[in-house]
Order: structure tokens, then sequence, then C-alpha cells
């Protein structure tokens, strides 16, 4: 994989990647064809989560083509509408999982035609996705009511657009083509001046019976995100909510904001996101509700009522839990109802979920992974930088550290980098290191990423064995050499293949040494964990099996109930 290209001489129109759409793009595609790929930047943005894609593209401007060509598996010179499943060396009907266009449709003489034959290459589930301006927008609407319609260089009146359309035109375009619109999401863009235009136009929408909420909604959209498949969806709509842990929490990024945005690229499914929240959300008719309390505690007479009004509303709740329990005490007393008052417990390990079936045996082990790979590490020339960011690991390293030391007296060109541990920090007998108090997640990985060593100790406690390997996929991630702890490690860690594993400190200088002396060795783990994560631990490789759990406790809800009732009758009284 390589970075998006920036070509020379090429409009930055043609250099962009769509946040919306690659947000939505169907995260294990097998093959995407976009039109007006423009110069990949899209598909170069989407092979980083789902590097085993094909990745087509069609586009009539020679220079982007070009660039495209160097991030995307093939690139077509060619007009949309001309081109077509009847092409020579065009992908085969029925071949493509997923057509994608971004700000290409009001640009076509016939969208509707054209779309209708490109459908004709999707699969039998697959899907389209567009990016469409909305002629509604607010800004045309006052233009025309001052007698102007002027054309822009970029907007909803680019000089370039041939066809217009609001939202319910969008729907009839897809219509047209055999599709079936799965929904509608608008991008908001509301400049100063919108308030006052809605207030303005309130007399008139009264006199014309027109709803305020509605108009106000569609003139705000700017463009609108529309998906449709060749056939209606099979199952009923699915709201996934979560109740989030604390921003700076490390793992809320892994364990629900990261889920959460694959789930979100699911026909049908809807994702909200929340710090705090356990009201009920307003239901949307034909839609099943889950809720996922991240960590919430549920004791006594408050945990009670929070989770009456949770049942009340629909919900199937579910808690979200991946440290040892045994930890907070309050988690095994007869007030607490954090794990039997809820439908079923999601976790990380299987040593995790074997402590939590003894409170709800409706327990879902599903790993950590990681939502994007980065490129492949270039490794610098020059001597290794250390890494080591954790938290409360001080029972872990500090028999570490006197070999930790001298290892670092013999080769002081070795730098160490530390992530909030400032005690670690403090008895690194160098000078040659560096200090990041407690950060967020983007600012955590740039730092790994600078590092070519990465520390990994656990000391055999039963609250470490119930940790994740998140570490180690993290590190082979950004291309750092991993020398690790066999607890927890030792399932993932393939012993000098992709990283190296100490049972005691002398095997840790030991290791520490070679790793830091031998170049070739460190760059060649490192180099075979970034392709074990390519191959096994993307979340584009696992996130249906999370839906598809979601999807059996809402069918197997009355059962839920019943037993749930059992173990937790207070909930009911």
């Amino acid at each position: 994989m390589t970075e998006p290209p920036q070509a020379d001489g090429l409009a930055d129109y043609y250099q962009r990647a769509n946040p919306d759409l690659l947000r939505l793009l169907p995260a294990d595609a097998r093959v995407l064809l976009e039109f007006g790929c423009g110069a990949g930047a899209l598909g170069a943005a989407y092979r980083h989560i789902n590097p085993a894609a094909r990745y087509l593209g069609v586009e009539m401007n020679p220079a982007a083509a070009q660039a495209a060509e160097t991030v995307m598996d093939r690139v077509w010179l060619a007009d949309a509408e001309a081109f077509s499943p009847a092409t020579p060396g065009a992908p085969a009907a029925g071949s493509v999982d997923c057509l994608v266009y971004g700000d290409v449709l009001e640009h076509l003489r016939d969208p509707w035609a054209a779309l209708q034959s490109h459908a004709a290459w999707l699969k039998e589930d697959g899907m389209v996705i567009a990016c469409i301006p909305n002629i509604q927008h607010w800004s045309a609407i006052l233009e025309l009511l001052q007698g102007r319609w002027r054309y822009e260089d970029h907007g909803v009146l680019d000089r370039t657009h041939l066809r217009f359309f609001t939202r319910e035109g969008m729907v009839q375009l897809f219509g047209q083509a055999g599709l079936h619109v799965v929904d509608i999401e608008s991008r908001q863009l509301r400049p100063e001046g919108f308030d006052a235009f809605q207030e303005a136009m309130a007399p008139a929408l009264q006199a014309l019976g027109l709803d305020a909420a509605r108009f106000r909604a569609q003139t705000g959209a700017v463009q609108y995100i529309v998906r449709a498949t060749r056939h209606p969806l099979s199952t009923r709509r699915l709201l996934i909510e979560g109740v989030t842990l604390r921003p700076q929490v490390a793992m809320l990024e892994k364990r629900m904001l990261e889920p959460g945005r694959f789930l979100a690229t699911l026909p049908g499914v809807r994702v909200r996101m929340g710090q705090g929240r356990t009201r009920a959300s307003r239901e949307r008719p034909g839609e099943d509700r889950v809720i996922i309390l991240q960590r919430q505690s549920m004791v006594g007479r408050p945990g009670a009522e929070k989770l009456k009004s949770l049942l009340a509303g629909g919900y199937v709740v579910v808690q979200e839990f991946d440290d040892d329990p045994h930890r907070w005490p309050h988690h095994f007393t007869a007030e607490d109802l954090s794990f039997r008052g809820v439908h079923a417990v999601q976790t990380s390990t299987e040593t995790l979920a074997e402590i939590l079936r003894a409170a709800n045996p409706e327990v879902g082990v599903f790993a950590n992974q990681m939502a994007e790979l980065p490129p492949p590490r270039i490794h610098a020339e020059g001597p290794p930088r250390l890494f080591f960011g954790a938290l409360n690991r001080q029972e872990d390293w500090a028999p570490l550290m006197p070999e930790l030391n001298r290892v670092l007296a013999e080769h002081p060109e070795v730098a160490v980098a530390v992530i909030h541990d400032r005690a670690f920090f403090d008895q690194l007998a160098t000078a040659n290191k560096d200090f990041t108090p407690a950060c967020d997640y983007p600012r955590y990985q740039a730092i790994l990423r600078g590092c070519d060593i990465a520390l990994l100790p656990l000391s055999d406690t039963p609250f470490n064995r119930c940790k994740s390997d998140v570490k180690f996929i993290e590190c082979a991630a950004h291309g750092a050499a991993v020398l690790a702890s066999p607890v927890v490690y030792a399932a993932s860690i393939r012993p000098g293949e992709t990283g190296l594993l100490f049972d005691d400190p002398q095997a840790f200088g030991r290791a520490l040494r070679q790793l830091i002396e031998d170049a070739g060795l460190r760059r060649r783990l490192a180099g075979e964990a970034y392709e074990y994560v390519k191959r096994e631990r993307l979340q584009a490789q696992h996130y249906r099996e999370r839906y598809q759990w979601y999807r059996r406790l809402v069918e197997e809800k009355p059962r839920l109930d019943r037993e749930l009732r059992q173990r937790a009758p207070e909930l009911f009284g």
C-alpha cells in the first residue's frame, strides 16, 4: 500500500478523499468500482481499511487517471456514461460488491440511464453509494428568491453540473435503476444566515402547509450520501447504541468506537455512541435495538432503575467488559447487576469469558483488532529507539529495570520513548529518553511509529492473564519489533518469527541486546508481524461476526428475557 498521490499540476478536486463516503464503504468488499476516481485518494484510503480488496476506477481526466493507477488495482481512462459491462476489458456483470460515485452523477448527461447500466455490475448483495449535491440547499433557494442563478467554481451550483437533484429526485434516480434506497444521510452546511432564512420562511411554510422541521433539515443539507442495494433489506433495521467511558480511556477506541464505525457500514444498521448516556433513544418503526454499556457499574437501586429504563425501551442490553472483574470487588456482591442484570456480556478473550460466564452464560468474545493498516514502515538508519507505554504496570517492569539499565549503559546511543508511566521514565538510568503524559490515540500511535523496539512486560498474575494482545498488534501494525512476556502474548507471537519472548530478566536482557545490535533481525520480526496483522487482525475481517451475534441476541430476546428475569427478578418487580 502507498499513500494517496499528490500530482503536480492536478487540481486539488481530484486529490481529495470524501471522508463521509470512506466512512460508509462496505469494509469487507472484495471488489469496488469507483466512477470519477480522480487521483485515487479514496481508493488509497480504503486500502488501509481493507488491503485485500480490489479497488477499480474509471476516470476521464488523463493526469488524474495516471496518478490513480499508482494506488489502485486498475483504472480505465473513460467517460463514465460510455463505460458499461459491455465495454471490452470491463469487469464482468455481477462481479462488483460496491459501486462508488463521489460527486459524479450530477455531471452526467443522462445519469438515469448510466446508473441503470452500471447496476448490472452489482452482485446480488451489492451496494451503490453516492454523494450528490442537494439543489434544495437554502443558499440556492435564497438566490432564486432574489432572481439569481449564478454558477460557481464549486458547490451546489458548480458550473460543471449538468443535472440537479433534490432528496426526492435522488430516490427516483435510484428507483429507476432498479435499486432500493437503504438510507440517505445528509451533509449539513449551515453558515451564518441559515437561522434567519428559516425564520423568514416560516410564514410561507405555514401558508403552504409545509412541515417546518422537514424543510429545515432538507434545506440545511448541502449534499446527501445515498446507499442503495439491488434488493430490499431482508432483515429488520438495527440500532446499536453505546454508553462509553471517558474519552481519554485507552480502550474506548478499540472496544467501542472502532467496532461501531465498522458496524455502521452495514445497510440498515444505525450506530450511536455517547458518554454516560443510559436513556432510551427515540424509537424508529421497524428497528430492533441493542445497547452496549462499556464497563458501567450497575449497583443497587440506581443501577436497577437504569436497567429498568432500558428494558422498558425494548433494548437488548449488553455489558462490555475487558478486564478481570475481580479487581473491583463490588461486582461479586448481591447488589451488583453489572453482569447478571443484562441480557449478555461481551469481552476480548476467552480467559475473561470463562470468568464472566459465572455471572451470565451469554458471553460473546471479540478480540481486539486494528481498524486501519498503516503503510509499511520504512526504517531509518541509525540506533534504534525503544518504546514503553502502559497503565499500572510497575509490578511488571520493576524486576526488569536493573537489566534494562545495564543494557542501556552498554548502548548509550539507544533512545527510549515513554508514555504515561512517569515512574518507569524516572528509573531509566539514561539521559537519552523522552516522556509523554497520557495522550490521545493518534498521538500514541505517532510516537509508537517512531520507535523500533517495543517492550511488553506482563508478570504472571490472574489480572494480567485476562489482558488482551492489543499492544502486540498495535506495535506490529506500526513496524516495531516486540519483546514480550509469554503471559498473554505467547498465544499470538511466534517466537523468532513475529517477535521475541522472555521468561526472566536475564532472558529479557539477552533478547534486548540482540534486537539492539541486529537491525536485520528486528526489521524481519517487525515485517512478519506486520503481515500477520494484515492477514488476520483487521476489523474489516471480523466485524460481521459481532453483527451476527447482536442479530442473534435480538432474535432470541424472548428467551434472554426469561433468563434475565430468573437471574435478576428485582428488575421486573
